[in-house]
């Protein structure tokens, strides 16, 4: 018998489990969680005991087990293999493979340009049970005190920026008030960096750089995409260094909606505590340039794709193109 909502929330809150105004719609990434009353106070929140760790899924005949060894009680066990089957794994599992195969079936130009230089390889594999449940746990498990972990329920929360994942050794949840859809920020980065790990299109406000080598006039600089981290560096300044005269910056921010003129700052910065502050502004539009282009290559590349997967690489592409263009003037750090 397929487990409802509302039984499934019942047996949530029963093993410890938060779900307070909540109630499950279809939103902008699919079915997701809203609040039954916006005018109150929404919260979701697995506890510690229910995070149960990758390593411990194992899947059988297509569907989704705990493994041995994982500490659930029977009780708890039975509860995450049902919520996975009805709403998570179960409905997740043919969407992903319907992708994938798009993406296997696509022209060979497109794919190329997705596997170099946009760096997306993880959506180029073949379409088999493996590259599903790959995919799966990379869009619905997190990092949580060092593990990776499924969240029951709190995974259906989808991505926005209302608010953001609160953590710590409880648990890990979403609460807020929210006018619509309940939303929280799953990794802070690009359009291309969100969907390359969760397959959908998102305006975001940054625009960081592909990585890439640029020559310029004082020097070659090496632009990485290494994770940003988000709690100590709110300036999104890089690591810098130099490697056998190249110049190497972690990431680069080339766009930001809310700070525009961010980008600009912490290049010029960066190059002028390498000495190349002469050739900066040269340096940052060459650079911008050379990402520009390839979104572009990957929107012409979209003619002879499924439809479906053709709207979806575009809307990636003119959603980058517009967070690279949100740089204007600069300022002194």
């Amino acid at each position: 018998m397929a487990l409802s909502f509302e039984d499934m929330l019942d047996e949530f809150r029963a093993l410890g489990g938060i779900a307070d105004n909540i109630c499950i719609k279809q939103g902008r990434f699919g079915r997701g969680l809203f609040p039954v009353d916006p005018a109150k106070p929404a919260r979701v929140g697995a506890p510690d005991h229910l995070l149960v760790g990758t390593d411990h899924v194992v899947f059988e005949n297509g569907a989704l087990r705990i493994g041995p060894g994982s500490g659930l009680s029977a009780r708890e066990k039975a509860f995450i293999e049902a919520y996975e089957q009805e709403f998570s794994w179960g409905p997740s599992r043919g969407e992903l493979a319907e992708l994938l195969e798009m993406f296997a079936a696509a022209p060979p130009e497109l794919r190329a340009v997705l596997d170099k230089p946009l760096n997306v390889d993880g959506w180029l594999a073949e379409p088999n049970d493996k590259a599903v449940q790959e995919r799966f746990f990379a869009s619905r498990a997190a990092n949580y005190n060092g593990r990776t972990v499924l969240m029951p329920v709190v995974d259906l929360v989808n991505h926005g920026s209302t608010g953001t994942y609160l953590s710590g050794g409880g648990g890990v949840g979403v609460e807020g008030t929210f006018s619509g859809e309940v939303l929280a920020g799953y990794q802070l980065g690009d359009p291309l960096r969100i969907f390359a790990r969760w397959g959908f299109a998102s305006p975001e406000p940054l625009g960081l750089s592909l990585a890439m080598r640029a020559e310029s006039g004082s020097g070659p600089i090496a632009v990485k995409r290494s994770p940003i981290r988000r709690a100590t560096n709110r300036m999104l300044y890089p690591d810098v260094s130099l490697e056998d005269g190249v110049l190497v910056l972690s990431y680069l921010l080339l766009g930001h909606r809310d700070y525009p003129r961010l980008p600009k700052a912490n290049f010029y910065r960066i190059m002028r505590d390498a000495g190349r502050g002469d050739d900066a502004e040269e340096a940052f539009d060459k650079i911008q340039h050379i990402n520009r282009v390839q979104f572009v290559r990957l929107i012409r590349a979209c003619e002879g794709a499924a439809p479906p997967l053709a709207c979806l690489l575009r809307e990636v592409g003119c959603l980058q193109l517009e967070a690279l263009s949100n740089y204007a003037g600069t300022v002194d750090i």
